[in-house]
């Protein structure tokens, strides 16, 4: 999952409802007004800080006050220019969806993510009545994600997933024998670059960090040399499109018939927000998430000017 930049106190309060910043001078000035002067006034060299508070406690109504218009404003701008005219609802649009890019490594953030990796033509039959690398790349990151819990959980092992929001690198937890320590833990990205050595290097991080011996990486694309060399080197299973759905093959008709009734059931094509957990909509030009402005999770479309 990816890291959301960092941004300052009075940006992120600019992006806040306006509210916040109405309540936050309040707060402050009743601290100012009251509070301070009340608890500096029984010690006589502090005195004279608990009159200087009373006397600019002003100030903090009046500085949150231009904070709050301009959270008000900024809002509302904002969502003026995602709001689209009733003919363009999403529920009617019947033509083929474009293909777009998605950067799994950026599914959170405050401003549209660059296009880096891509997501199979919306083409791909609803039901695919066989697995292949095609139908395994149709998946959106988040069946995905999941369809590799399932898998593990059909060869034997409990899968516990990781709820939407930011995973610190976990996807997945693997138990076997003792149900609260789990035996390695799970990385995927639904991906048609090649992962590098970089993301695999991480997975070695939180390894470490959890206290975990092994580690899978599934990506549906593939790997660099680099980051096939460092899985060679250390406990890590890297498994391509090409490996993971040969795992998935491997597996009796029963077990292949219920993972595909899984994978392609629904809706499986349409990205998930990686901050709320659900569907996001087809905008203009990307796609957006239903709870924005709180949730400001954005995908362009591959062919979308920017």
């Amino acid at each position: 999952m990816a890291r959301k930049r960092k941004q300052s106190g009075i940006d992120a309060l600019i992006r806040s409802p306006w509210w916040v910043s109405a309540i936050l001078g309040a707060v402050g000035y009743i601290v100012l007004r009251w509070i301070t002067p009340t608890f500096f006034a029984s010690n006589p060299l502090l005195a004279a800080l608990g009159i200087l508070s009373r006397s600019i406690a002003w100030l903090a109504p009046c500085a949150f006050g231009v904070l709050a218009l301009f959270s008000f404003f900024a809002n509302k701008r904002t969502a003026t220019k995602l709001t689209l005219p009733p003919k363009h609802k999403f529920t009617d649009v019947k033509k083929p969806e474009p293909s777009f890019n998605i950067n799994p490594q950026d599914k959170l953030g405050n401003t549209p993510i660059p296009a880096t990796s891509s997501t199979p033509d919306v083409s791909a039959p609803a039901h695919p009545p066989t697995w292949s690398i095609e139908s395994l790349r149709s998946l959106e990151w988040k069946r995905f994600e999941l369809l590799c819990a399932q898998y593990y959980e059909a060869a034997g092992f409990k899968a516990v997933t990781i709820a939407a929001g930011a995973d610190g690198g976990i996807d997945v937890k693997l138990f076997k024998i003792d149900p609260n320590l789990p035996i390695a833990i799970v990385q995927c990205k639904a991906w048609r670059k090649a992962v590098g050595v970089k993301e695999v290097r991480e997975l070695l991080g939180v390894m470490a960090h959890e206290k975990v011996a092994r580690g899978i990486f599934i990506t549906n694309g593939s790997y660099t040399p680099d980051a096939l060399a460092f899985g060679a080197s250390n406990p890590i299973q890297l498994l391509d499109g090409q490996a993971f759905l040969g795992k998935i093959i491997d597996l009796d008709a029963t077990a292949q018939d219920k993972l595909i009734a899984f994978a392609f059931d629904g809706d499986y094509r349409t990205p998930t927000c990686a901050s709320c957990g659900i569907k996001l909509v087809k905008r203009k030009t990307f796609w957006g998430c239903t709870n924005f402005p709180r949730c400001r999770t954005t995908i362009y479309f591959k062919n979308a000017a920017t």
